[in-house]
């Protein structure tokens, strides 16, 4: 199993190879959730000293594209050395068609959030020669073990970061600021969050380029879990969104060693502000019908 982390400041790179084996990049035209923004030309400086490091590097363009963008995705992907690129993240159909259309079908990771929730979904890309998907984020320990013992292409999991549980297309926060006739100083802002009139939680909020995100409160963890995940999974990716490199410089050494360290954690959870969970692991996903 590989550990993939984000990043947010490219000269971090080297500290960082020494805890992680790949890393997750992306620009915000194409990319959403990001951590940063990179340019074309960040992009080609940070594949380049990932290639000199020998480690991989996966590129997110991960929005729900119109038809388009996703010419303007064609344009994007022949400016970068995609050769040397190890995945192309995708959470549009559309787009892992145009990647196939430029011969790159070998490098998409599909990654459609949370519809991987069993064998049969996991593998229908399995004749397009894909490298590999996202398991679904809702699912148990026992369904993400049973999904990989039947998998035909390589899984990859998120195993740790505040999971998004709502996205809309629409700019909520900019409509919202309009309404109430406010400046709009909230776009890609990092520490916004919403609290709901029927719950005292507050959830992290993102507003970008691709529209509206919600997540989930507590910060789900897989290190009590990491050694039982390790025979099963490719690659956990550990997304620092709403935080910075000083947390991944934390907590990577933990999923590095494959063990958990209390007094690191409780120090985390503290300068951070934040509680960690197991997420659903052991808690399954039931819709009720209301009356």
């Amino acid at each position: 199993m590989k550990i993939l982390t984000t990043i947010y400041d490219l000269n971090q790179l080297k500290k960082l190879s020494v805890y992680a084996d790949g890393f997750l990049v992306g620009n915000d035209q194409f990319g959403t959730r990001l951590t940063k923004s990179f340019s074309i030309e960040e992009i080609k400086e940070i594949t380049q000293e990932v290639k000199t490091l020998k480690k991989e590097l996966f590129l997110q363009v991960n929005q729900i594209f119109n038809d388009d963008q996703l010419d303007e995705l064609i344009q994007f992907l022949h400016k970068l050395p995609i050769q040397d690129i190890t995945g192309i993240v995708v959470a549009d159909l559309g787009a892992f068609k145009t990647i196939e259309k430029l011969g790159f079908s070998d490098k998409a990771i599909y990654n459609p959030e949370t519809l991987m929730t069993n064998i049969y979904d996991f593998n229908f890309l399995a004749e397009f020669n894909i490298q590999g998907v996202y398991v679904a984020k809702e699912i148990t320990l026992d369904d993400v073990m049973y999904i990989a013992k039947n998998k035909k292409y390589k899984m990859f999991m998120v195993g740790h970061g505040h999971l998004n549980m709502f996205y809309s297309k629409r700019q909520l926060i900019d409509n919202f600021m309009q309404y109430n006739e406010d400046d709009h100083i909230y776009h890609n802002r990092q520490d916004l969050k919403i609290i709901e009139e029927t719950r005292e939680e507050a959830y992290p909020v993102l507003e970008d380029t691709a529209g509206t995100h919600v997540f989930r409160s507590h910060v789900l963890q897989s290190l009590t879990q990491i050694k039982t995940l390790e025979p099963y999974l490719d690659y956990l990716v550990v997304d620092t969104l709403f935080k910075d490199d000083a947390y991944a410089l934390s907590i990577l050494p933990m999923y590095q060693n494959r063990k958990p360290d209390q007094l690191v954690i409780d120090q985390i959870q503290k300068d951070y502000q934040e509680i960690w969970d197991e997420g659903f692991f052991f808690k399954k996903t039931i819709y009720k019908q209301k009356g």
